[in-house]
């Protein structure tokens, strides 16, 4: 007769003793009406709201992860994460009641017997189908007892590896059969447990590799399991509470899979320590440690850097969850007849992480896709809110595969949401410096206390910092290239220099080449994109684009440089908006749903640019005058293209015939070789932190003492930093052996640029100044005709109407013309978006405004033909001179 289960009985006398059983289940909970309303145990709920169990019926839910069952038995069952049956005889022990019955006989079966009484017959390994076995393996209880055989033969197929128990068989007899071991299945190495209790378990995959193992360390204690990958969630792990356990995969997809799940299995039971072995890569797929050891591989080594092995799948699983071959799969523990649901592919949850003020949790993941490449990504939980479809497209984007069943879906969701990690790691919103660490996309450079950061985002971003060929490789088709051209010298140390402004707390800013098409330009800025990344998409940006949109581009290259090519293609107001947003480091304020002021994006970013006209004349085409204020120009500066050696921007085009040849290869080979040398760069930076700070502002300074005119205004000072900031990055470089050029080039080829800069703005005095002075040659110059010669004889005054007339001019005996402005004229023409007064000041501080006696700023002047008028006399040399006086 068979042991039938009465859950009905057990049901039924629960309903009688409901409440008293849910309030012991659920204590930290209380009463509202017909429910309770409690803490849920088995997740990190922090707020009694969401749990609540019917104190009628039985009916349980928890609504923020969609759990739910009938009856009090499921619902111990999911509290405590054991099988329906198991549940109905604890329930029914707590309440007294009979939990099974005396039922007809089931169909029968060999059942085996556990463990081989004595006297038992010698069991005989011949197989009616396989014949012969080639090995087999005795499993053994802690006192040395026969549990049974494992017998493996070597077929026509590959191997079939067969259980021998000894059973109650169909007939009524006792004997042998070709049967598994009953469940729970015992593991193959538990005398060895039980005699060495202090010593570490190693744990593989199959009884030959145990074999094996056990020659190779003889100091570990070696077990298995049978069954293999599939049977893992079959197997009793309770011998290996309190022990210390590495588990060794075997090289392929299930084998990992199978580590993966043991080590679930095993944090269930209590093991205190428990390790995956990295396989190393080189091994053929399949490969275990029967198997001969290729050259150059030491096991041993491997097996005892075991403690800094990454604790990879130290994952608490949710309950009802459980790791397989297949990947994570979900077994109701509520329903004992329940078949296990495939959820996702394999993947390893790394660590939980956070962000320094303990926010924006999130989890570390790892998986591989379709092709067999390796996937890292720190997802946000706040992508699960809700149905999770913002965590889902991330991931599918990456090549992990979900099951398309909702109910599949919605369980995903709640594992993640309810996996936890011993391992923990700092989540940083954006890529750049956080602290000393320096980070990117995929890496880290520097160290802080022992943690790792980790770049967390919300949504899949393009990873624009990727890698092609070596450093040897960029430095001998691009670096060495750019040596004798100024530009491109500079280009390179810009793009280095980004990395130094937190360090240094130097100002952001950037760096515009102005000039016409097909000389170069484009050139400079792909050499400079080359040192940080590249790719399908490339690095280089284009200013088409609105100032929201170059904000996020300009928040995705914190503390890196930053390219945009073609200032032609944004229009003038974008280009004023996208002008401050860059300088300033900071998006515009908005507002939330509910109206409360949300997080601005800040950023730190060195940019290089270029377009055919400069920002002052982008921002004039509005057709309305304006002009770019001094912090723009500061910030953003101004650098002619053309470096004057008839070749456009180059100076020297090495082996290459023509400008045009040398910029075609500049643009294949920076396709070819990036991402390498800015990586290098951080390398020596993050090593050695300090030093580097105090030798940049030693270079830094020497750089504006020697190259800065002592009556230089204060903006020339502000530009002139970060000039000697790029010739600083540049030396550095050098003197690391990242660039191939000589010490001293990078500092040259930023002095040149500098200079540039200072003779095209027109002198070393204030860039509002600087701008007056230009503006008003260029209309003195342009609207000649429109000051009348009224001291000349012949002139015919009448030419022109009364509004049309701008002022009058006199020739000088040097045969030039002073100008007499009318007061109208100066403020709304000349000094248009300018400040009247302070310009006039300013000039007659230069010596081009003459002033009358009366310390007024203009004066009265009889003109031949138009009698007395107040005119602003500027002397004719502001004309002649196209320097700052």
């Amino acid at each position: 007769m068979n042991e039938h289960f009465n859950f009905a009985a057990v049901k039924a006398a629960a309903m009688g003793q409901l409440s008293s059983l849910v309030i012991e289940m659920l204590p930290n909970g209380r009463r509202e009406g017909d429910e309770w309303v409690a803490i849920n145990p088995t997740r990190s709920d922090e707020h009694v709201g969401s749990f609540k169990v019917n104190l009628k019926t039985g009916l349980w839910k928890d609504f923020a992860v969609d759990e739910r069952g009938g009856d009090v038995i499921s619902l111990y069952a999911y509290l405590h994460g054991v099988s329906q049956l198991e549940a109905m005889r604890e329930v029914a022990r707590k309440l007294g009641v009979m939990a099974h019955t005396t039922g007809r006989k089931s169909r029968p079966e060999d059942i085996p017997i556990i463990p081989v009484p004595t006297g038992a017959p010698t069991p005989n390994f011949e197989h009616p189908r396989y014949g012969q076995p080639t090995s087999t393996w005795t499993y053994l209880d802690a006192s040395g007892n026969t549990l049974g055989f494992v017998a493996r033969f070597d077929v026509k197929d590959g191997k079939q590896v067969l259980p021998l128990t000894f059973c109650r068989l169909k007939s009524g007899r006792n004997g042998w059969s070709w049967k598994s071991f009953r469940a729970p299945r015992p593991l193959y190495g538990l005398r060895e447990l039980a005699e060495r209790p202090d010593a570490g378990v190693l744990m593989v995959e199959g009884e030959k590799t145990a074999d094996a193992a056990r020659v190779l360390f003889p100091d570990a204690t070696v077990v298995t399991w049978p069954g293999g990958a599939s049977a893992v969630r079959k197997v009793d792990w309770s011998p290996l509470q309190g022990r210390r356990v590495v588990i060794w995969p075997d090289n392929d997809q299930p084998g990992i899979a199978a580590g993966e799940a043991i080590l679930g299995e095993l944090r269930k039971i209590g093991a205190a320590d428990v390790r995956v072995i990295k396989v190393p890569e080189g091994l053929d797929k399949g490969w275990d440690l029967a198997d001969p050891v290729p050259e150059g591989i030491d096991l041993q080594s491997i097996f005892d850097s075991r403690g800094e092995e990454a604790r990879a799948g130290a994952a608490k699983l949710p309950t009802g969850f459980y790791l397989s071959p297949r990947g994570i799969e979900w077994l109701d523990p509520t329903d004992d007849e329940g078949r296990p649901v495939w959820i996702s592919a394999p993947i390893e949850v790394l660590a939980e992480t956070r962000d320094v003020d303990g926010q924006s949790w999130g989890v570390l993941l790892r998986w591989r896709d379709n092709d067999g490449a390796e996937h890292t990504y720190a997802l946000p939980r706040s992508t699960l809110a809700g149905d999770g479809v913002d965590a889902r497209r991330i991931l599918i984007d990456g090549g992990y595969t979900i099951s398309e069943s909702p109910k599949a879906r919605s369980k995903f969701n709640s594992f993640l949401l309810r996996v936890r990690s011993d391992n923990r790691a700092r989540a940083v919103p954006h890529i750049g410096w956080h602290n000393d660490v320096f980070v990117l996309p995929d890496q880290c450079f520097g160290s802080s206390g022992g943690e790792t950061y980790l770049h967390q985002s919300s949504f899949a971003r393009e990873n624009p910092f990727r890698q092609a060929g070596s450093l040897a490789e960029w430095q001998q088709n691009v670096a060495r290239l750019a040596a004798g051209n100024s530009r491109l010298m500079f280009a390179i140390s810009a793009a280095l220099a980004a990395a130094l402004l937190h360090p240094l707390s130097a100002e952001p800013g950037g760096f515009h080449f102005r000039g016409p098409s097909s000389i170069g330009k484009t050139s400079a800025l792909l050499v400079g994109a080359s040192l940080w990344g590249g790719g399908p998409n490339g690095y280089t940006k284009t200013w088409r684009a609105t100032a929201n949109g170059l904000e996020g581009v300009a928040a995705a290259h914190t503390d890196t440089l930053l390219t945009l090519d073609e200032m032609s293609q944004v229009s003038s107001r974008e280009a004023g908006e996208a002008a401050y947003l860059l300088a300033n480091g900071q998006g515009k304020q908005r507002s939330g749903k509910d109206g409360s002021a949300r997080r601005q994006v800040r950023f730190r970013t060195l940019f290089l640019s270029s377009g055919e006209i400069s920002l002052a004349d982008k921002l004039a085409e509005d057709g309305h005058g304006r002009k770019p204020a001094a912090g723009q120009q500061v910030r953003i500066v101004d650098i002619e293209a053309d470096a004057g050696a008839n070749l456009g921007l180059f100076e020297d085009l090495h082996e290459f015939d023509s400008p045009e040849a040398f910029a075609r290869h500049l643009r294949s080979t920076t396709s070819n070789f990036y991402g390498c040398a800015a990586r290098a760069f951080l390398e020596v930076v993050t090593g050695d932190l300090d030093n580097i700070r105090d030798a940049v502002r030693e270079h830094m300074k020497g750089f504006t003492e020697h190259y800065v005119p002592k009556s230089a205004d204060g903006q020339v000072e502000r530009v002139a930093q970060r000039f000697a900031l790029v010739a600083a990055a540049g030396e550095i470089a050098a003197v690391s052996g990242i660039v191939p050029w000589p010490a001293g080039e990078a500092s040259s080829a930023a002095a040149r640029c500098f200079g540039d800069w200072m003779t095209g703005r027109g002198g070393i005095g204030d860039a509002e100044t600087a701008t007056a002075l230009k503006q008003i040659r260029k209309i003195l110059l342009g609207e000649i005709g429109r000051f009348v010669p009224a001291w000349d004889k012949g002139t015919d005054s009448a030419r022109l109407t009364q509004r049309d007339i701008l002022g009058y001019r006199k020739q000088t005996q040097s045969g030039g013309w002073d100008f007499y402005c009318t007061v109208p004229a100066w403020d709304t023409v000349l000094c248009l978006q300018l400040d009247a007064k302070r310009t006039a000041e300013a000039l007659a501080k230069r010596g081009f405004l003459l002033l009358p006696n009366d310390g007024r700023l203009n004066k009265v002047v009889s003109v031949p033909g138009f009698g007395k008028v107040r005119v602003y006399h500027i002397l004719s040399h502001l004309v002649e001179d196209d320097g700052d006086a």
